[in-house]
């Protein structure tokens, strides 16, 4: 009863605090940060540091708004499942998933033979 209890309250209390935004804007700077490119061989000089620098700004602001279209296609197809709503039911899961494993392990087994 207790652990229902308590991972009812984690979920309801991590899915209203919960910053969907933020979130979403970390994982997209993650994404970029892995999926573009980093510097290459052939800058032994400021120009074309210079220019290598601008092509991979342009990239990655280019990728950020087809990241951010989808996201907003995505919201228009699917308006029962926002994406944002979708970040809140994994942070409300994941906080009652740790909530219920922290009090199962500090609680202990009863029925754990010794």
């Amino acid at each position: 009863m207790m652990e229902w209890l308590l991972g009812n309250l984690s979920f309801a209390f991590a899915f209203h605090k919960a910053q969907p935004a933020a979130i979403v804007d970390e994982i997209i700077r993650i994404w970029l940060d892995i999926v573009t490119p980093g510097r290459g061989a052939g800058e032994s000089n400021w120009l074309f540091k210079g220019i290598r620098s601008i092509e991979q700004q342009a990239e990655r602001a280019s990728r950020e708004l087809n990241m951010r279209s989808d996201l907003r296609r995505w919201d228009e197809d699917f308006p029962w499942i926002h994406h944002e709503l979708i970040v809140r039911y994994i942070c409300g899961g994941m906080a009652s998933t740790t909530v219920m494993f922290l009090y199962n392990s500090l609680r202990g087994d009863k029925n754990r033979r010794r």
